[in-house]
Order: structure tokens, then C-alpha cells, then sequence
């Protein structure tokens, strides 16, 4: 599958903040009842799923953004993480 059909399939699932605050728990981020990381309150989830961090490095992106600065990971491969997270098939 094409990784641009792939990215627009996932973020057709990723609807709310709630889902994207679960995908962080499985890469070990804890994430609080108002959507802040625990371990960084400056960073939150936004209501339209974007991740800002309001602290020292002045992030903003979504999730896929966030998985490859965090992970040090390829777009793709961040994508299909998501995927994976997701139950999301492709190949």
C-alpha cells in the first residue's frame, strides 16, 4: 500500500485526543487526565490531536511529528506504527 494512502487511512481513525493519548501510552509516554505528559506537563495534546510543547523546545505536529523526534524514526516507519497501534492492515 501506498504510505500517503496508509497516513490518510490512520488519520482518518486518529479523531479525537483520546486515541492519539493512547497510541503515546504504548511507546511509554504516561499521559494526564487534561492530556499533559507526565514526565513534561509544558508538553499537551490539542483538542485537534496536535502535540505542542509550551516549554523550551517549542514542538508542534502531530503524532507522526512527534513519533519521529521522539523515536528518532522515518516518517514511514512512524506510520506504520500508528498502523499497527491501530489494527490498521496494509502491505
Amino acid at each position: 500500500m501506498d504510505i500517503k494512502i496508509l497516513k490518510n487511512i490512520v488519520k482518518s481513525q486518529l479523531n479525537d485526543n483520546v486515541s492519539i493519548a493512547e497510541i503515546l501510552s504504548f511507546t511509554g509516554e504516561e499521559i494526564t487526565k487534561d492530556f499533559k505528559f507526565k514526565d513534561n506537563p509544558s508538553f499537551s495534546i490539542a483538542r485537534n490531536g496536535y502535540i505542542k510543547d509550551f516549554g523550551s523546545t517549542g514542538f508542534s505536529g502531530d503524532i507522526f511529528d512527534f513519533l519521529m523526534m521522539k523515536q528518532d524514526i522515518s516518517l514511514p516507519t512512524a506510520i506504520k506504527y500508528v498502523a499497527d497501534c491501530l489494527g490498521v492492515e496494509y502491505e
